[in-house]
This record gives structure tokens, sequence and C-alpha cells, in this order.
């Protein structure tokens, strides 16, 4: 008897499979004391016996419903496990990679080969060690592995691959809320040139009520996106923290053109950011890309700032400039 053993069985709506070439039906449970829940299918009689010469070779087809991840345990002696789905985004995990791995926009395919030397799994499936959740990306599912891999010793290693959504509007949030502090950064470099180019002094209060806008952006993209499209609630919440911004650097710098090129900036700034949400394999790069083009862009601007001078300056303040005559005040 072949048993396979499933933690949450809910999802499985059709096994079929063969195995040396011959048709096997699966039935529920698995006839175990350790792992009750799961599959199971009566071989042919020659693999009953044990007196087969060569490897079983099993093919199973399972139809699943509602699954976020599959995981399974390398229990064989000797085993190459290849997983084909329809799913365009996969994210491999447990303590085993593929051996091989094709990710296309239909669908991907991976392939393991492992064998009883690398994995105590055969000897912690018959001490009935548990089945635990694998970790996985989807927000709320339980984690009993760390990012590294490492299990605990109270469960069976895993080969484990997870059927992500990267255009979920949490998923989006998350990633959006992690350039959060970028964003400031930028946004107050802009500012800080715009103040020693022009000679028009900042307050720090006034840093702190343009960085409080700009994280107020995230927030509104989290509440709006619950209620509207992912789209819909990145534009609204881009376009008023841009206009909002754009007015207020118009006081802040003296001129509404400043405030209008300022406001202009920050909206570039959100196109950009959105456009890295949807490039999911290539956001990094391109990241780090725009980064780099825009520290170039600061140091060409400042290139030949005397910065002692500026800052000399600075701290000399109104010091520095001649006071008026006192009046005269005799009669």
């Amino acid at each position: 008897m072949l048993l396979v053993a499933l933690s949450d069985v809910r999802g499985v709506r059709t096994a079929t499979g063969t195995a040396d070439g011959q048709a096997i039906a699966f039935q529920s449970g698995t006839r175990g004391s350790d792992y009750a829940s799961g599959i199971h299918v009566v071989l042919p009689a020659a693999r009953v016996d044990g007196n087969a010469a060569t490897p079983l070779a099993l093919q199973m087809e399972l139809d699943l419903i509602g699954t976020g991840q599959l995981a399974w345990v390398p229990a064989a002696g000797e085993m190459r496990w290849t997983l084909a789905s329809d799913w365009p985004h996969p994210s491999f995990g447990g303590q085993f990679a593929p051996a091989q791995r094709e990710v296309r926009s239909d669908g991907f395919g991976a392939t393991w080969k492992l064998s009883a030397l690398a994995t105590s799994a055969p000897q912690d499936v018959a001490r009935g060690l548990s089945l635990c959740a694998p970790p996985t990306a989807i927000p709320g599912a339980s984690d009993s592995m760390d990012d590294a891999g490492v299990k605990s010793d109270k469960c069976l290693d895993l080969m484990n691959v997870a059927f992500i959504d990267p255009v979920n509007p949490y998923v989006l949030s998350d990633r959006a809320t992690k350039y959060d502090l970028l964003f400031i950064v930028l946004t107050f470099v802009a500012v800080g040139l715009v103040e020693v180019l022009s000679g028009r002094r900042v307050h720090p209060v006034q840093y702190a009520l343009v960085g409080l806008a700009l994280s107020l952006f995230f927030l509104l993209l989290l509440s709006l996106s619950e209620h509207l499209p992912f789209a819909g609630a990145y534009a609204a919440a881009a376009s008023a923290c841009a206009l909002l911004l754009g007015v207020y650097a118009a006081s802040m710098l003296g001129r509404a053109l400043a405030g209008a090129l300022f406001g202009g900036g920050i909206a570039l700034l959100y196109g950009l950011l959105y456009a890295l949400l949807q490039m999911e394999q290539n956001a990094l790069v391109i990241g780090s890309v725009m980064l780099f083009a825009a520290l170039a862009a600061v140091m060409l601007v400042t290139r030949r700032i005397d910065w002692y001078a500026m800052f000399a300056r600075l701290r000399a303040g109104p010091a520095a400039r001649p006071l008026p005559a006192a009046p005269d005040l005799r009669g």
C-alpha cells in the first residue's frame, strides 16, 4: 500500500495516477496511526511482494482548489520528484531547493533530486514526527521554519512550493511600505538641495510636516485598497499627497513654480514606485539603478559647491549681517 499523508485534504478535488504504468485508484484516509489524514492506494501485486527489480515509477495528478502552498516529505531512499503547474508565480522553500526549475508566464516546472544521505526524513517518518506547516509568504499563515530553512527538531524535512499572488493588494501595500524611508530620504535631499542652491532657509518643522505627508501616503494606500482596486487606490493616494506637497512647497520655497516642480517630482517618484511594484522579478535591479541615478544627479548638481564656506555662512547667521544704524534721538 502507498499512502500520501496530507496535513489538509480540503483542497483535494480529485487524485489520479499510475504506478509502473498501471492506473491506480486513490482512496481517502491513510490506514496509518501516525498520519491519519490523507489518501492511499493499493499497489500492484509485484510491489506488495517486494520482488520488483526496478524502482517504483509513480505518477500522480492532483486537482487542487484553494491551495496556497504544497509541501512534501522526502521519505524515500532515492527520490526524483518533478512538479508541473500552470501557476506563474511559485515561491520555493523548505530545506531542499529544486535541482532544476523553469518559471514561465503560463506556469512553471521544477525537479528535485534527493537521496537518503541528505535527509533524516525516512527515520523521522518511522519515529512519527509531525507534519508541520511550511513557511510561506501568504499573510496569516503559520511558520514552523525560519527564512534560512532551519526546521524544528519535532518536524519532518520538507520540500515546499507556495503559489503566491504578487498583485494581491495587501502584498503590494506591504511592498510599497518598505519604500517609505527611501521616499522620505530622497524628498529631504531634494528640499535640502533647493535650500542650498536658492539660499532660502527651510525650518525643521517644515521638514517634519513634509515627512508626515509622505508617510501618510502609505496609510492612505492601505486603507483605500480595502475598498477600491489597487490601481485606483494608488492613484488617489498619490494624487492627494503630490497635490498637498506641491501647494505646501510653493509657500515653503517662496515661489509657485518651485512648488509645482516639487509636486511634479513627488508625482514622478510615486509613478516610479508603482512601476517597481508591478515588476516582481526585476524590481531590485531597477530600484538599484534608480537610486544610482538619483545619487549621480545630486553629486553632479553639487559638485561645485564650497561646503565649508556654505556651512560657515549658515553658522554665522544673522550675526554676519551689518546691523542698521541706530536712529538719532537728539532734538
